[in-house]
């Protein structure tokens, strides 16, 4: 294990990093999306909406604005997380009451066929003699949806980010990454189920022209304004979101830069002298985050690059450790107090063959005809610079001198001090 270890980890540092650097613009973008659709709905003539600076602009904004309270206090991170909270209940209040009742007025429920129908959005090109021309089959355009189901799952390890500033970490952190998981499964379902069963015109939400295909889908629900409501709480909702992601992608990239694998790794694992804030970390995040959102403005395939190599990275990042636990590391591993204990082979086999999966799905073309997916290439990079850095010669190699994660407390420092929630 000891010689194989610290080249595991430095690999599973830059995928982990490089997925949480992905993660912020993506949701940004995303965010930026339900906003100018919002905009749309109130000024349908404005044609600054459709210029892409625009979109970039705003997406910069919402990644500033998410930064901010990372950079500030603890206090302005507590209350920030209670945001998200507070404005996600308000938007199961508008899916579950509002919904079914706007429904009720207008067009009524669809039927229970609904959960059966199949769209296959990929064959949408037509030829000449106006045929539907088959450029996928069903079963690829399945299989390349599970993006949106691994885009819901992915970042349960924010818990691990910040398991260093959590009381009984040994337990809550564990806790927190099964609580998340099931109950993002959870919510999903019953909001899919109430959404599909509340929608008016399908075809309609599919040719729709807004940014975000869900503004079309609330203005034939709610009507013109109600759909301006409900989006604006929605990136208000998004906003928060973007800021608890940033939180998680600043200290990843601190305890990256701590353990000596970024370049500059002084400067950007050095914490703010009155609360302890990695705010350099910040910063870097910021500028990176924001010239990423660059590159996807005005292209849906470089947005769904973006996601697809976000969710390819953290999975990576998951799957090195889960195999390293159950081969190489299998005899030295200690488990913590909450471990799965028997069922730890086979569920960390069906996480292995999960991951794998993922992995080949989002490499494949994802719209027709731009059939080249920039994921691969995104990958393809970190990868390169992740071995570069490890077998780079002269000594300068990580090979050389990396050993793993750096203690920060040493045992002379905790004797004698009690350490509040430790078991």
């Amino acid at each position: 294990m000891a010689e194989y270890g610290p080249l595991l980890v430095w690999l599973t540092a830059w995928y982990n990093w490089a997925g949480w650097l992905t993660i912020v613009p993506g949701l940004a973008q995303g965010n930026t999306n339900f906003f100018v659709s919002m905009l749309e709905i109130l000024y349908p003539n404005a044609a600054v909406l459709k210029e892409g600076w625009f979109a970039w602009c705003i997406s910069a904004l919402t990644i500033i604005l998410a930064a901010i309270p990372n950079c500030v206090s603890q206090w302005t991170i507590r209350h920030m997380l209670r945001g998200t909270v507070y404005t996600t209940v308000v938007l199961m209040a508008f899916y579950f009451i509002w919904f079914p009742i706007a429904a009720s007025r207008r067009g009524g429920f669809q039927p229970a066929s609904i959960m059966t129908t199949f769209y296959n959005g990929i064959n949408t090109a037509v030829d000449s003699e106006g045929n539907t021309i088959v450029q996928a089959s069903n079963s690829y355009c399945w299989v390349v949806g599970v993006l949106f189901g691994a885009w819901e799952f992915y970042g349960y390890d924010a818990s691990v980010h910040l398991a260093e500033e959590t009381l009984s970490a040994s337990t809550v952190v564990a806790n927190g990454m099964w609580t998340g998981s099931i109950s993002t499964w959870l919510l999903s379902v019953l909001t899919l189920i109430m959404v599909l069963f509340c929608m008016q015109d399908f075809m309609g939400i599919v040719n729709g022209t807004y940014p975000n295909n869900w503004a079309e889908y609330l203005v034939q629900l709610v009507g013109r304004r109600g759909a301006a409501a409900i989006l604006a709480v929605t990136w208000i909702d998004g906003l928060l979101c973007t800021g608890v992601i940033f939180l998680s992608a600043q200290r990843i990239t601190y305890a990256v830069a701590r353990d000596g694998i970024l370049p500059f790794s002084k400067t950007f694992s050095k914490v703010t002298s009155k609360h302890h804030l990695p705010v350099n970390a910040a910063l870097l995040m910021v500028v990176l985050t924001i010239a990423i959102c660059a590159a996807v403005i005005g292209s849906t395939v470089a947005f769904s690059a973006i996601t697809a190599a976000a969710t390819i990275g953290t999975n990576l990042s998951y799957l090195i450790p889960i195999v390293a636990r159950q081969t190489i590391g299998r005899k030295h591993f200690k488990p913590a107090k909450w471990n799965l204990g028997a069922w730890s082979i086979p569920v960390s086999v069906i996480a292995s063959l999960y991951i794998v999966f993922l992995f080949v799905v989002l490499m494949l073309p994802q719209l027709y005809p731009q059939t080249l997916n920039y994921a691969p290439i995104v990958i393809g990079g970190i990868t390169v610079i992740a071995l570069g850095g490890w077998f780079f010669p002269f000594s300068l190699g990580a090979r050389y001198w990396f050993e793993g994660p750096k203690r920060t407390i040493t045992d002379v420092e905790l004797a004698g001090v009690q350490v509040k929630g430790c078991d």
